[in-house]
């Protein structure tokens, strides 16, 4: 398909003003690199590369994996010159060296003989990325090991960071945020700033990506990657390390530098490593009693849970008792069949959440969808989505999309600011838009939900504290239920149209007197589902 073709399509799908926005953000990011200078502004200097070389954790040896198929010769030197420069000095390079171009084998050879860090492998015969990078995993001796692509690139002092990390945190998994560089490796764009390890964020597809290292023992354990999942070999591979450990640390850091080469495998054959990655989720649904199928749907993975026999009831939330017949006549209709409709009018003198706590208490249905007087329309399939996350035992609440009537979203889920403000990414954008790495168009962890719509397992209920009032009661309740180990999740595919336009769903940060008692509780908490929500420029979180 031809770029005229392809933008013809963005266009038709996003709408003008989406469309335009990132053509501008394109056009910006051309000319005037924005990243690019934030980039080099937040580098360590020289001052700073010295230090770090003078104070060396005591890490022990670390082993960088580096399949290279006939990589171009100046991408490999290059590579291997960023490691060089590390300084961690610490490391070996395990670099296993394919295919059939002599100038990639001399480049790898210079490389070794200048320094004996650096071991070089050569095998005529491609055995693909999984292969290649295992036979270079038995070739090397490290207690870790970092897995590296062979045309990338890595700032000086990542190495430093992963081995600091390892001395003074203890994790199993360590993983970096990357941008992106051209193929001549002059500018810096694309910054990806990721939330810490969120198990709904990877089913959707492998947002941990570039830097990973883990101990080797780990990938002992696991077997190393699989030659049948190569295009998205570290997706299974992260989906099963996950299995192993909790012990997985997010370095908010730049750590890497990947480099758009338009012949890369993703680039390629995207297909087929999107049909990789879902037989790798669909593989660890069924590896952790939670059967189902994965479909690949516009380029997005998107789960489809088995459903369990679960009993669901709905609390309709009223403001009060005018309109309450209309209001069950409407969701009745909407609803599957002889599920059982409950308004919740609070009685006078009474709170939002205390009517709600009191509504619950008296429920007997294994799930509970709580909806407001203002959310109408819901999608297709609207309460299967919904029910077949609010089923799994580690999860909590459960929310939809909310647009507005005029299909523009409203609310994503809750992300919660150090200072303990909330705010929601997306907010403004056309529904289908896929935000910044398609965290919209995704099934995702979220830090808390709105009152406006949920549904929650009755059993992993925690009652709402009515000193936190109608505004932040649920939210309130969901980080209460994160400390207890509980994910909430946001899933796109469940949608449904809000007309109660809440302060709290307005998409700005809110700061008034409504937050004050969760901001007092709540202010110094580390949301773990927070990513940087723009893709140029800015500080984090």
């Amino acid at each position: 398909m031809g770029w005229v073709a392809r933008g013809i399509r963005y266009l038709r799908t996003y709408g003008a003003d989406y469309t335009f926005m990132k053509i501008r953000e394109k056009l910006t990011d051309r000319l005037f690199h924005p990243w690019d200078k934030a980039w080099r502004l937040q580098q360590a200097d020289a001052a700073a590369l010295e230090d770090q070389r003078k104070s060396l954790p005591a890490a022990g040896l670390i082993s960088v994996l580096i399949p290279a198929y006939n990589t171009r010769p100046e991408f490999l030197e290059a590579l291997l010159d960023a490691l060089m420069a590390q300084t961690y000095p610490h490391w070996e390079a395990c670099v296993q060296v394919t295919g059939t171009r002599a100038d990639t084998r001399a480049a790898a050879r210079r490389a070794a003989e200048k320094d004996p860090r650096i071991h070089c492998f050569m095998d005529a015969e491609n055995a693909g990325i999984s292969g290649n990078t295992n036979a270079a995993f038995r070739a090397c001796s490290g207690g870790w090991v970092v897995l590296c692509d062979h045309d990338d690139l890595l700032p000086p002092d990542v190495l430093w960071h992963v081995a600091d990390a390892i001395v003074q945190q203890q994790p199993d998994v360590i993983y970096t945020d990357e941008d992106k560089i051209d193929e001549k490796g002059r500018w810096h764009s694309a910054p990806h700033f990721k939330p810490d390890f969120c198990p709904d964020n990877l089913r959707s597809g492998n947002y941990v990506c570039h830097l990973l290292a883990l101990r080797r023992s780990l990938y002992e354990a696991v077997g190393g990657e699989r030659p049948a999942f190569d295009g998205s070999q570290d997706h299974d591979l992260m989906l099963r390390l996950s299995e192993r450990t909790k012990r997985i640390l997010h370095l908010p850091i730049i750590g890497y530098h990947w480099r758009t080469v338009g012949a890369s495998m993703s680039h390629q054959q995207l297909e087929r490593c999107l049909a990789a990655s879902a037989r790798a989720v669909e593989e660890q649904m069924d590896r952790q009693g939670t059967p189902g199928t994965v479909t690949v749907e516009d380029g997005i993975l998107r789960l489809h849970y088995t459903l369990l026999p679960r009993s669901l009831g709905v609390l309709a939330l009223m403001p009060n008792a005018g309109g309450a017949h209309d209001r069950q006549q409407a969701l009745q209709s909407a609803l599957p069949e002889d599920t059982p409709v409950r308004l919740v009018v609070p009685a006078e003198g009474q709170s939002v959440p205390e009517a709600l706590n009191d509504a619950v208490a008296a429920s007997r249905e294994d799930l509970l969808l709580v909806l407001d007087a203002g959310i109408t329309r819901l999608s297709p399939g609207f309460v299967r989505e919904l029910a077949m996350y609010a089923q799994r035992d580690d999860v909590g609440m459960v929310t939809p999309l909310l647009t507005d009537s005029h299909g523009q979203v409203l609310f994503t889920g809750f992300t919660v600011h150090p200072d303990g403000t909330l705010s929601t990414p997306g907010t403004g954008l056309p529904a289908r838009a896929p935000g910044p790495f398609l965290r919209n168009r995704q099934s995702r962890n979220t830090a808390a939900v709105s009152a406006a719509c949920f549904m929650v397992r009755r059993e992993a209920w925690l009652p709402l504290d009515p000193a936190m009032g109608s505004a932040c009661a649920v939210p309130d309740a969901c980080l209460r239920m994160m400390n207890n180990g509980l994910y909430h999740v946001y899933t796109p595919h469940a949608a449904a149209v809000c007309t109660n336009r809440s302060p709290l769903l307005s998409g700005n940060t809110v700061d008034s007197s409504l937050l004050q008692p969760f901001r007092d509780r709540w202010t110094g908490w580390h949301d773990p589902c927070a990513a940087f929500e723009k893709e140029n420029g800015g500080t984090r979180r």
